[in-house]
Formats: structure tokens, sequence, C-alpha cells
């Protein structure tokens, strides 16, 4: 067997050593292979090779011959323990492996002095390097130094060539993290976005707190290479930072030089750098907080100082976004505000956002980074909002986020709280992903509290100051409306409200009690047309109403209108009475909000009552004056006093009745005057009436005068009023009245009788027209018709002259006979008894000189006898007047049976005449129509008669039946 090389006892490592002795084993032992094991950190490791064929050892065999401490063979396999070490061979000779069995003691001690060599090398290098930083960091409190020097000291004692050092700024579930800002040494590029750190890599490190090794050739296929990968190193040793049992982060070392590798002693060192770092690295962070709470504390401070010197929102809101961009150093700003339907919210104020992203950002409630936190009253945070899932909180968001078009990474959203509730939110934006820790986020949401507060000052500045503007308008209005109505005071009064609620237009439209607009005052406005007006009436309700662009006015983009209605005033429908209304406009599209509409009732209100006021003064002083025409034109004496009796003020009745007796009344004391016998009863009534404010009544004697007086208290007792009433003279009038009453009574009295006997006249006429018109058919007809057949015989018989003599005498009886009958049926037509009207005015109007028809509607009846018998009459009289005056060419019958009446009109075509022409025909002894009309009233009746010259005449009788 050949000598021992001196490099196995001279090996600085056990890696030297391990490689010195596998290429000496190898021919030795005339093996295919040979590995060397060797135990490091309590395992077997191989260290080193040489040959091939080694694939055919999995290290079972090198574990049981270390653990039975002999040599073991299994097939082509044999291990040979030599201390802390298994030389392993693969195809070796038997004689090779008894020659180093006996030189296993020697392989044992020299392994041994290489171990304790490399540790005594290993204790002194770390403390070296430890020693080093130390004195490098020098006390440093500023934590990117330390970070700093720490990563290049790391790569000069381990003699790598890439160094850098991480503090971890999330922690995930599943055993994940995330560091922030990287220091790096000996990197081309700078680290951007931080370090992820998986579960295997932060259970190593953070739970068990080792370091990590890593070497291409052994970890290539290892879930650690892929997570290296772009490093690309060829070897790296990880270790981690921690300080009172809280994980800070992370230092790594590496190098890419080809055939590097990383042992346990470099691994032992970066721990050891690690743990002295993190010392200080944990001293420089809480010196940090420390600092940046001071920092913090005094930046709230001015920055409360600041917002506190401003009592404007407008002002308050600039001067929010301008501390809050400067302290959190961010890109841009925004001051969301809570819109009065609780679920949107729009941009009131921004810095460094761009217009259309201004314009467009309609947030709501709930939704996105700015929305949730309005909702959950707390902030919210989205390190990288292209990554995160919040969304968008508006359409144009989450349309700029689809498009990967959205400007910014890092969003922040604060709610800005008041006693009233959530103002809204201020929302900070970064270009980068979000640069807050914790602590920052902390300090931001305190800033949002003295926002809030600030901006919760300046609202109820502002609120003061609106409601001292509003009340200095409404007391404008009412001075100068009250002062003065005319149109120009009603434009004035239009320019002030327009002015006071930022609009462009004004106009005031008062209307007329039929609802016409006959007033109307504008600013900034041509008076619009009835239509329009009417058109813009027709929104009215009960109160202020927001109007869109459809209902306003032309080139207007929003409106308001409110009635003007006077309360405790109906109209005709029991509502209060509309005086007009007040209507305002503004070219943009933005709708009124909630406090100009509240402003716009109490304007119309103001209006309104000043209106009304003036309207009931006018009305007052009409009354007054109306009042005072009644005293002034009464019969009765008015006199009002004073408390003590002293006459203010006397009617011209009672200066005219007691003016001749008293002197001048103004002025005279009424319980003094001259009333010696009736004063005391005067003084009591006037004791009475003061003493239980209510009116009392008495009778005085004042000379010839006998007068009733009534007392009465005024004005709650600042003065009463007397009213006296003549007795004398009204005793005088009663009377007279009763003395023409029953003159009245006897004329009405005679008229009854008169009537009465009418009737029984009329009724004794036609009893003797019965009579008559019996006898004569009954008695002279029949005797003319005996003479005139014995006349007929006779004249038979004769011959000659003597028979033309029969003949003419037969032919007068006959004419005589026809004569007596027509006679008879004129005084009594026997069809009216028997057959009834109808037939009996059918033979009327056959037996009129003038053509007459008879024409009949409704459902024919019997009337009584006394009805027919007088409408028979009428008609009668009626068609001999036409027959004697009208000069028709035609006339007419006309019967109406009605229910519960019965209506006869006679009309005909002739002159007709006035009211006058038969006014003068009744003077001259032609009684036709009164005639008519006193019959018709007898039976109840009414009689119209409708004429004109040239037109004819029309007479209807209306009787019941």
């Amino acid at each position: 067997m050949p000598p021992f090389p001196q490099t196995l006892s001279q090996a600085s490592s056990v890696a030297a050593f391990a490689r010195d002795l596998a290429a000496y084993a190898c021919p030795v032992l005339h093996a295919h292979g040979v590995r060397v094991w060797v135990v490091q950190d309590a395992a077997l490791t191989p260290v080193a090779e040489e040959g091939r064929g080694l694939a055919l050892s999995d290290g079972t065999l090198a574990h049981e011959a270390l653990t039975v401490g002999t040599l073991l063979e299994d097939g082509m396999l044999a291990a040979l323990p030599f201390g802390c070490g298994v030389l392993e061979a693969v195809g070796a000779s038997p004689d090779g492996l008894r020659a180093l069995l006996g030189a296993a003691p020697l392989l044992a001690l020299a392994v041994e002095g290489v171990q304790a060599r490399e540790a005594r090398r290993g204790h002194g290098r770390i403390a070296e390097t430890v020693e080093g930083l130390v004195r490098r960091l020098g006390g440093s409190l500023d934590l990117a130094e330390v970070l700093t020097v720490t990563a290049q000291s790391a790569a000069l004692a381990l003699g790598f060539r890439r160094a850098f050092v991480a503090l971890f700024s999330e922690f995930h579930e599943g055993g994940r993290a995330r560091t922030g800002e990287v220091f790096t040494h000996g990197f081309d590029e700078e680290f951007r976005g931080g370090i992820g750190v998986g579960p295997v890599t932060f259970e190593t490190l953070v739970r068990r707190g080792e370091a990590i090794r890593f070497e291409r050739p052994r970890d290539a296929e290892s879930p650690l290479a892929q997570g290296l990968a772009e490093l690309a190193p060829h070897a790296a040793v990880i270790a981690p930072l921690s300080a009172r049992g809280q994980a800070l982060g992370l230092l790594y070392v590496d190098t890419q030089q080809p055939g590097s590798s990383a042992s346990e002693d470099d691994a032992r060192l970066v721990l050891a750098l690690a743990e002295q770092a993190s010392l200080a690295i944990d001293n420089a962070r809480l010196y940090g907080i420390e600092t940046r709470k001071r920092e913090a504390a005094e930046a709230l401070r001015e920055a409360g100082a600041a917002l506190a010197g401003s009592l404007h929102l407008s002002d308050t809101l600039t001067r929010v976004l301008e501390r809050a961009v400067t302290l959190f150093r961010a890109d841009a700003a925004a001051v969301y505000e809570r819109q009065p339907d609780g679920r949107t919210v729009n941009i009131r104020s921004a810095l460094g956002l761009p217009n259309e992203y201004m314009l467009r950002v309609r947030a709501k409630v709930g939704l996105g980074v700015t929305g949730r936190a309005i909702a959950e009253c707390q902030p919210v945070a989205a390190r990288d909002l292209t990554q995160a899932h919040y969304g968008g909180s508006s359409r144009y968001t989450r349309q700029l986020l689809a498009a990967g078009r959205y400007p910014y990474r890092g969003v922040i959203s604060l709610p800005l709280t008041t006693r009233a509730g959530v103002f809204g939110a201020l929302t900070l934006y970064w270009q980068d992903a979000l640069p807050l820790d914790g602590d920052d986020q902390a300090l931001a949401a305190v800033f949002a509290s003295q926002a809030g507060l600030a901006i919760e000052n300046a609202r109820l500045y502002e609120e003061e100051l609106r409601r001292e503007n509003e009340a200095a308008l409404l007391l404008n209005l009412g001075r100068s409306l009250g002062e003065d109505q005319s149109d120009a005071a009603l434009a004035d009064a239009a320019r002030l409200v327009t002015h006071a609620m930022n609009a462009a237009r004004g106009l005031i439209a008062l209307t007329d009690d039929q609802g016409a607009f006959t007033r109307c005052a504008t600013y900034n406005l041509h008076v619009p047309p009835q239509s329009d007006l009417h058109a813009l009436a027709a929104q009215l309700g009960r109160g202020a109403r927001a109007l869109t662009r459809r209902y306003t006015l032309a080139v207007a983009g929003s409106g308001l209108i409110v009635p003007l209605r006077a309360e405790g005033h109906p109209d005709q429908n029991g509502e209060d009475a509309l005086l007009g209304f007040l209507y305002l406009d503004d070219p943009g599209t933005d709708p009124p909000g909630e406090h100009l509409l509240a402003l716009a009732r109490s304007v119309a209100d103001q209006i309104t009552q000043t209106l009304t006021r003036q309207r009931l003064l006018t009305e007052l002083e009409r009354q007054e004056a109306r009042y005072r025409q009644l005293a002034e034109g009464a019969h009765d004496l008015i006199i009002s006093t004073d408390p003590g009796g002293t006459i203010t003020y006397a009617n011209p009745a009672a200066g005219t009745l007691l003016e001749p007796l008293t002197g001048p009344l103004p002025g005279a004391n009424l319980l003094d005057l001259p009333t010696p016998d009736t004063r005391p009863a005067l003084r009591a009534a006037w004791a009475s009436a003061r003493r239980a404010s209510r009116g009392s009544r008495t009778e005085v004697q004042i000379g010839p005068h006998r007068l009733e007086l009534r007392v009465g208290v005024m004005d709650g007792g600042r003065g009463v009023l007397t009213v006296g009433r003549d007795l004398s003279e009204l005793q005088t009038l009663a009377d007279e009245i009763a003395r023409r009453g029953q003159a009245l009574e006897a004329a009405t009295s005679r008229t009854v009788e008169m009537r009465t006997f009418l009737t029984l006249f009329t009724q004794a006429q036609e009893e003797e027209r019965r009579r008559i018109s019996r006898e004569l058919h009954d008695d002279t007809a029949q005797v003319l018709t005996a003479t005139t057949r014995r006349v007929a015989r006779l004249a038979r018989e004769l011959q000659g002259p003597q028979k033309e003599r029969a003949d003419d005498i037969l032919t007068d009886l006959n004419a005589a006979i026809d004569g007596v009958r027509r006679f008879a049926r004129n005084l009594r037509p026997s069809v009216l008894d028997d057959l009834g009207l109808l037939p009996a005015l059918e033979w009327l109007a056959t037996q009129a000189a003038t053509p007459t028809r008879l024409e009949v509607s409704g459902q024919e009846r019997r009337l009584d006898s006394a009805t027919e018998l007088t409408l028979f009459r009428l008609s009668q009289e009626a068609l001999n007047n036409v027959d004697k005056h009208a000069g028709a060419a035609s006339a007419a019958i006309r019967v109406a049976f009605q229910a519960g009446h019965v209506q006869v009109a006679i009309r005909d075509d002739g002159q007709g005449f006035t009211p006058d022409q038969a006014q003068e025909r009744a003077q001259a002894g032609h009684l036709g129509l009164i005639g008519l009309r006193e019959r018709v009233a007898l039976t109840g009746g009414t009689l119209d008669v409708d004429s004109s010259p040239g037109a004819g005449t029309t007479l209807t009788f209306t009787l019941p039946g």
C-alpha cells in the first residue's frame, strides 16, 4: 500500500481532506469509484468522491458501517468506517480493503485533527468578522447605514461578491412573508417591490432560526433554486435577522463565480453576523420609531396649527391636502365628500389628480378603497391596487383597472369623521407600491382625525356664517318689500335672492285672484310669456322643488321653484291661496342641494309673509274706509269715547241729532250730556259694559228725543263704543208700516174676492153658454128644422113665382139653421164634452179664418174637464186674436203633454208687436192678453208671450194636469 500523502495531515478543511482521501484511496483499492462521508452537524454527509459507479450507493451501507464500526460489504459496495467518517468504494479489491482497514485508526486521527483546526480557525474568523462589523457600525442608529454596512461586511467576510439585507414588511397566512426596501452591496441593479419568502424558507429562517446554504451543483433541482433563479448564484448563504423574539428580516450573501461553495463555517459566520446586525438593526429601528414618533408629533402639531388657522372649508381642505402630500410623500391626494343620498361620494377637492379623473370619478359607499373606508369608518389601504382585489369604487376606476391604465398603485383612504357623522374620506395615491408601514398608517389615521376636526370647525363656522347671511337676506327682503312693493322693489328682491343662492337668473311671478300672472320681476332674464309662466306653475308642489333641464326655461341646465302660498288664507278649494312663485336657474346641470332648497323655502316664506302683510294692511285700510263710510252714512248714532267717557268720534247722524242740544260732540263727555232724568241709567250701562267686558243696553231721553243706546268695550278696554237709535222715529216708522200692512192686507183680500168672483163668473158664464147652446140646439134648431120641412112640402105644391119665393124662404131657413148650430157649437162645442181636448182643438183649427194646423207631442191623455175647457177657451181666444189682428198667413196649435203639466202654444207668422204696443192696445180697451193672463192665473198656470215686429207671435199656456 502506498504511503498516505502528506496533504491528508495538512488539509485546512474537512472538504480538502475528503478530496485528497478520495484521490488516494481509489487507486489503492483498485475501485471503480470512491466516496468520502463525514459527520457534520450531527449528520453523515457526502463530502468528496472520485471515479464512477457511485450511483449504486444510496448511503444506507455507509450509515450502517458507521453505526457498527466495522467493514461492511454488499455486492460491489464496501463501506470502511474511520472515526467520524466512512470510506465507501465500488468494485474495490479485497487486498486493498484489508490494507486500508489497518490504516483506519490513522485516518480517524487525521480527520479529527483537520476538524479541530477548522473549528479553531472558524471561531477566530467569526470573532474577527463580528468585531469588524461592530467597529464599522460604531454604534450608529441610522437604520439605512446599519443595513448597508451589514451587507458589505457579510460579502467581504465570505469573499463573495454580492449581499443584501431586507426587513420584513408583510406577514401572510401559511408561513409566507414579504420584505420592504432592500439594501444591497455588489448588485448592478436596485431591487424594486421587495422579496417574497416562501413557507419552507420562512420555516427554516424564522421558526427554527437556522441559516440556509445553497450550492448550485447540489441544490440545482430544489425549490430554493427556483426561488433564486432570478439572482442566479453559484453559492449563497441566507441567515435570519431577529431580535427580542421578533423576526426582522434576512441577510443574503452569494457569489456567481463558478466552482464556488458555501461551507458550514460560512453559514456559521453569516449567522453570527446576522445575530450581531440584528441587535444593531433593532436598536436603530427602535430609535427610528421614537424619532418618527417625535417627528410625527411635531408634524401633527404643525399640521393641527395650520389646519386650525382657517375657518373656510375650501381653504381648510386645500391645507389638508397640502399637509397630507408633504407628510406622507404622496403623489396625489383627494378629499371625497359624502352626498346627501348617503350612497355616493364625490371629489370635493384634490391635489395632483388628473382633471379627467376628478370629473369622472363618482365613488359608491362600500365599493373600492374609498367607499369601504367610508362604509367601515376605518382606514383601508391597498399596497398595490393593480394586484389587490378591492376593485374600483366607480365605473370609471374599474375601466382603468381593467385596461391596465390606472395611474396609481399604492392607495390609502382615511375616513374624515365629525360629530355629525362621516364627512367623507381623505385618499392618498402613490405611483409605486404603498410606502407606509403600520406606524405610518397609524400616523395617517391621527392626521385624518385632525383633518376631520378642522373640517367640522370650518363647517360649523360656515354654517353660522350662512345662517347670518340668510338672516340678513330675509331681513333685507322683509324691509325692502315691506316699505315698497313696486315693480322696482320686486326686481331688487329677485336680484338679492339670485345672488344669495348663487344662481344665474331669478324670477318672482305674482298672480291675481283668477290665476293670471299680472306682475313679473326678473334678474338677468327677460320676462317670459304667459305660456312659459303657466308651464313653470305646473311644476309647483307644496314646497321647494329642484328642476332638471327638461322643466326649466331655455338655456338653463338646472333650477328650482318654490310656491308663494299665503298660509291661513284659503282659496276657493280650501287650500292656501297661491300668490305666485319664485324661480331660479343656472347653466350647470348639478341640481340644487338640500340647503339651497331649505333657503328657498325660507325666502319664499319671507316674501309671502311680506306680501300677505301688505295686502292685509291694504285690505284693512279699505275695510276701515268702508266702515267709516258706513258709519258716516248710518242713520243710527255712533259715538266712540276713551275710558273716561270723552267723545273721540261722532258720526254725522249723532251730530245732526245732538249738537243742536249739546254743542260740538268731539271733546265733550258722554256721561255729562243733558240727560238729567236718565243719566243714572246711562252711567249704570257704562259701568256694566266696562265691568263685564260685554255690551249693555239702556234708554235715555235727550231733549225731545228718546234714544236706545247700546254700550260696548273696544280694544280690550282702551275705548267704548256707543250706538244709539232714535226710538221716536222708529215708532213713527213702525206705525206707518202697520198702516200700510193693513192696507195691503185689505187689497189682498179684495184681490182674492175679485179672483173668486171672476172664477164664479166664469163658471156661470160657461154654464149659461152650455144652457143657451143646448136650447139653441134642442129648441130653436128643432123648430127651424120643422118649419124648413113644412116650407119644403109647400114649395113642392106651389107653381110659378110662388114656388120661387118658397125656395128662397127655404134657403134662408137652412142658412138660419146652420148659423144657429154653428153659434151653439161656438158657445159650447159638444165635441169637447164628448171626445176631449184634442178633437175639440182640431175642430177649432178647422173653424179658424187663418189656416191652422194641430201638432201634438208627448203621451196623450185626458185631462179634467175644467182644465180642458180652460185650454180650449184660451186657444179659442188666441185664434180669434190671430184672425182679427195678426194678419198671419198660417198658425199652429202645439200641444205638449209633460209630466205633471200640459203646455199649449199658439204660434202665428203675423206682424207681431212690441211690449209698448201691447200696453197701448190695453189702454185702448183691447184686453185680450190681460184676460188670457188672468184666466191662466185662476187655474194656477202661466202664460209666456214671445213676440216681435215682423217675427210673429207665440202664446204659451202651461197648466197643471
